[in-house]
């Protein structure tokens, strides 16, 4: 049976899913946030599968998080809290007690979410300021990462990509996808399909649409009274999602993609090949996100508080 691991900080700033097999399960919790989640081998975890090639960076940006570093080698913060599913977990136990059984598409696989906090810093510590030159870099690649997640989700859709035909569009899509190994050319129906560790990294991006949907929808609907409760899903409420995304630390134009994914909004667009690298249709998509309600708007407090209310009403 399958074990998958999603770790993630507490702001949600950074997330990667590991994926492992029942002696790996079967180690002390405390055994493998130190072999797995603080492995320096990390090209290793990619070879063996139990990571993500995409997600390389995001685990390292984990492990910078989680782990200090002093003359004798890495070290868990002493601040460092981890809740799995929830709930405290046993350091000393095996790490399969704290997963729970989950299922897909019909596959039944062992799921857990763990979260490391850093109780040195608030809950809702937003990332480090980047420097110009980083900013710059993340406005220009973000179109080229989310059409990377959109290729994989055709193909994993059902999107023909006839290989004896020259796709122009897609040159160099195809040709990232081949060197990552996500893509293989399926003989009978002569057109591209995901590999194993293909489908892992589209399912990487599922998962991270469905924990955004699971922790923020209930900030879809957000109605407050005069005394400042809020009352969600009234009907009659505000959509505060996006500014929520903001104040959690989360990308609200990369959420707002994965999300878009994961309803199957692009499914059926007969020219998304082309679509894929216009930047025009990726302004369609992100207008939602530019017209939304802001944090300056609603007011830091009052978010604040209504993202706690809402935290609260979900641990009910």
């Amino acid at each position: 049976m399958q074990y998958q691991l999603r770790l993630s900080d507490a702001g949600e700033n950074h997330s990667c899913v590991l994926t492992f097999d029942e002696s790996t399960a079967n180690q002390n919790a405390i055994d493998v946030v130190f072999d797995v989640i603080g492995s320096e081998d990390i090209d290793g975890l990619v070879a063996s599968e139990t990571l993500a090639a995409g997600q390389v960076d995001e685990l390292k940006a984990l492990q910078q998080y989680i782990f200090g570093r002093d003359e004798q080698g890495s070290f868990i913060k002493d601040t460092m809290e981890f809740k799995a599913n929830g709930r405290d977990i046993n350091p000393d136990a095996p790490i399969k007690n704290a997963f729970s059984m989950s299922e897909r598409d019909g596959m039944k696989y062992f799921r857990l979410d763990l979260v490391a906090h850093d109780s040195a810093a608030p809950m809702s510590a937003k990332p480090a300021q980047q420097n110009a030159p980083a900013a710059e870099q993340t406005q220009e690649t973000l179109m080229q990462d989310l059409g990377r997640a959109m290729f994989l989700h055709q193909i994993s859709v059902g999107a023909a990509i006839d290989v004896t035909k020259d796709h122009p569009e897609l040159e160099e899509l195809i040709a990232w996808a081949e060197k990552e190994q996500y893509i293989e050319i399926d003989v009978k129906t002569a057109s591209y399909k995901l590999t194993e560790r293909g489908k892992r990294v589209h399912d990487s991006y599922i998962e991270e649409a469905q924990n955004l949907i699971k922790k923020f929808d209930i900030f879809g609907d957000v109605d407050l009274d005069r005394s400042g409760n809020a009352h969600f899903d009234t009907g009659a409420g505000r959509d505060m999602r996006i500014a929520a995304f903001e104040m959690e630390g989360v990308d609200p134009f990369r959420a707002r993609f994965l999300l878009g994914l994961n309803d199957g909004e692009w499914d059926k667009l007969p020219d998304w090949s082309h679509l894929i690298s216009d930047e025009q249709f990726y302004a369609e998509v992100f207008a939602p996100v530019e017209r939304a309600a802001s944090i300056e708007e609603i007011g830091e407090d009052k978010l604040a508080t209504i993202i706690d209310q809402g935290k609260a009403k979900l641990r009910q």
